[in-house]
């Protein structure tokens, strides 16, 4: 009788504790910063939407979307937001920025997608904006290959990395309402916002692994 209750005991404690853990886990804030929900209507090719955040985490944007993949020139807003809503992650680099000291930051500004010319060349064509020297410089060839290793390691699939000029920061990842910030690469915090957004869009969908 008294191991019975012994056993009791003691599957109640771990149920206490397995709930308490719960409770903590489920009161930790996600990775990144929540961004309002803008909803996501489709609107034609070249409609100017303005956002909240740059890069854009919700909102109005084209019937088609950017597949998985590492590109080498930007993408328009109008394509990449519907490829949040498919739950992808997006790594986003401007090597134009200088890297600083890893500080967790996060500037949300109304932004306004591109012009009718750009959006118009669809959703796997480049954009007319240059890219500066910078871009090409041996730094900026070493942060994509940190990129690129990251986007590999994850399986490529619903992951995008791409060069945004118009960046405020050095490094912006960006899923279905929520982004993050930073100067400085930094794998760890990289993996940790793919962990735990990729896949959570409001639109589920079949994606297949990048190339």
């Amino acid at each position: 009788m008294n191991s019975k209750w012994i056993i009791m005991g003691v599957v109640i404690l771990l149920l206490v504790a397995f709930l308490i853990w719960l409770f903590v886990a489920s009161s930790k804030p996600l990775p990144g910063q929540k961004i309002d929900d803008l909803g996501r209507k489709h609107v034609p090719v070249g409609t100017k939407v303005d956002y909240n955040s740059n890069p854009p985490t919700s909102g109005d944007h084209y019937a088609d979307w950017v597949r998985s993949g590492v590109y080498d020139i930007p993408r328009d807003d109008g394509y990449l937001i519907h490829s949040l809503e498919h739950g992808y992650v997006i790594m986003s680099y401007n090597c134009a920025r200088k890297e600083t000291s890893n500080k967790r930051q996060v500037t949300s500004i109304v932004y306004a997608h591109g012009t009718e010319e750009e959006a118009s060349s669809g959703a796997e064509a480049t954009s007319s904006s240059e890219l500066s020297a910078a871009f090409k410089s041996e730094d900026c060839h070493k942060l994509v290959d940190q990129l690129i290793s990251i986007y590999e390691k994850k399986g490529k699939t619903r992951l995008i990395v791409t060069p945004r000029p118009e960046l405020d920061a050095r490094i912006a990842l960006t899923a279905w309402n929520y982004i993050d910030k930073f100067d400085a690469f930094d794998g760890d915090r990289i993996e940790k916002f793919i962990d735990t957004h990729l896949n959570q869009g409001p639109e589920k969908t079949m994606e297949t692994p990048g190339k």
